[in-house]
C-alpha cells in the first residue's frame, strides 16, 4: 500500500510539473505573437506621425519665416496674428490626429518660431531649446527624428517629440524645425488593447517607461526607467525572445521585442507572472 500511495505522488507530482511546463508554454506562445503584433502598431503609429511631419513640413507656408524679426520673449515666439497660414497648418494636422498635442516651429538656432496652439507657446518657460534632445538630435541627422521620453513644458504630461528639418524653398539651406509633441497617453491606450492579461511595458531607447499598462493613465505622474531588465537590454539590442526575471518583487515571464522609433530602437515587453497560462 505505501508503495501504491508513494507511486501515485510521484505521478501526481510530475503531472503537475508538466501542467505547469504547459501553462508557462503557453504563455510564452501566446506573449510572443501579441508582442509583434504590438511592436509593429507602435511602429505604424510613429512612422505615420513621421510621414505627417515630413508631408507637411514641405509645404510653402510652412518653408518661409518671414517673421523672424517680431520673435520675443514677451510671447516666446512670434505674435498671435503674425504667420497665420503655418498656424493654419499646424492647427489641421492636430485636428486630424488626436495624439499631437502641440506643434512648433524653431529657427536653426533653436528659438521657438511659432507653437499652436498659441496658449501653449506664450506660456513657455523660456524661449530657446537647442539642449533639447530632439534639437539635437534633428539638428546632427539632417533627418526626421524620435526623441526620448520627457515630462513636456508645452502639456506637461509624459510626452516625445517628432522633429523634421525643413528647408528653404531654393537651396539646401535648413530653414528650420517642424517638431510635433506627442502625448504618449494615446500609445498607452492602444497597447492595452494587447496581451489579454499581460502588463506591458513600452520603453524608448534610453529605458525609460513611454507606456506602462500596469500603472492607470491618470496615475502616471513620473518617468520611470526600466533599463536595468535584462528582457529590456535584450529588445534595445534588436532581439526578440522571452527570458524570465524578477520585476517589482515578482518572477515574471518577460517576452520582448524591438520597435522601431527612428533612429533608435525602442523595446516592447510583455509581463505575466511565472506559471500563469494563457487564458
Amino acid at each position: 500500500m505505501r508503495s501504491s500511495i508513494a507511486i501515485f505522488v510521484l505521478v501526481f507530482a510530475a503531472l503537475g510539473l508538466l501542467l505547469g511546463y504547459s501553462e508557462s508554454y503557453d504563455a510564452q506562445r501566446s506573449g510572443a505573437q501579441d508582442i509583434e503584433v504590438a511592436a509593429a502598431d507602435v511602429e505604424d503609429r510613429i512612422d505615420g506621425l513621421i510621414r505627417v511631419m515630413q508631408t507637411t513640413g514641405d509645404l510653402p507656408q510652412v518653408k518661409s519665416a518671414e517673421y523672424l524679426d517680431s520673435i520675443d520673449v514677451a510671447q516666446m515666439g512670434i505674435p498671435e496674428g503674425d504667420d497665420v497660414e503655418k498656424r493654419q497648418v499646424a492647427r489641421e494636422i492636430m485636428s486630424g490626429h488626436a495624439e499631437i498635442a502641440s506643434i512648433f516651429f524653431l529657427t536653426p538656432g533653436g528659438d521657438i518660431y511659432i507653437g499652436e496652439p498659441y496658449e501653449q507657446q506664450e506660456q513657455l518657460p523660456r524661449l530657446n531649446y537647442a539642449d533639447r534632445d530632439w534639437y539635437r538630435g534633428v539638428r546632427a541627422t539632417n533627418d526626421a527624428y524620435v526623441s526620448s521620453v520627457f515630462m513636456s513644458a508645452a502639456i506637461h504630461v509624459p510626452a516625445i517629440a517628432i522633429a523634421v528639418p525643413v528647408y528653404a524653398e531654393t537651396g539646401n539651406q535648413v530653414a528650420g524645425y517642424w517638431v510635433a509633441i506627442v502625448d504618449v497617453s494615446g500609445i498607452d491606450s492602444s497597447l492595452r488593447g494587447f496581451g489579454g492579461e499581460s502588463r506591458i511595458l513600452l520603453v524608448d531607447h534610453n529605458g525609460t517607461q513611454v507606456a506602462d499598462t500596469g500603472v492607470p493613465l491618470h496615475e502616471t505622474t513620473e518617468l520611470r526607467s526600466f533599463a536595468g531588465l535584462q528582457s529590456v537590454e535584450n529588445a534595445l539590442a534588436g532581439q526578440s525572445g522571452t527570458t524570465v526575471e524578477r520585476v517589482d518583487g515578482a518572477e515574471m515571464i518577460a517576452s520582448y521585442a524591438p520597435a522601431k522609433a527612428h533612429p533608435h530602437t525602442w523595446a516592447i515587453v510583455f509581463l505575466q507572472p511565472a506559471g500563469a497560462g494563457s487564458g
